[in-house]
């Protein structure tokens, strides 16, 4: 059992739509959630170059979703957002 004891806390603003923006996760993640501060779709991916002309692979968290992962250990990954729609917030939790 992974022992999660730090809390960080982001808050991605996409300022443009159909903009990639990123954020780069804390060596050994053991849990992420994430939503959009407003009623949202969002798009995201682990790889660079999917999310702003959605490009496959990716997912779509649909608005008012949370997605949450954990018994993690992501150590040098980075998330990947985007929105169709400009001036939107990403929350992201994350536990090392």
């Amino acid at each position: 059992m992974n022992v999660v004891e730090t809390p960080t806390l982001y808050n991605v603003t996409m300022t443009n739509a159909d903009t990639e923006y990123s954020q780069a996760l804390p060596s050994s993640t053991r849990k992420i959630r994430f939503q959009c501060r407003t009623a949202n779709d969002i798009r995201f991916a682990w790889a660079t170059g999917k999310v702003a002309t959605p490009t496959e692979p990716y997912f779509t968290l649909k608005s008012g979703a949370v997605y949450t992962e954990s018994d993690l250990d992501l150590t040098g990954k980075t998330l990947y957002l985007a929105c169709a729609a400009g001036a939107k917030v990403v929350e992201i939790e994350v536990w090392t």
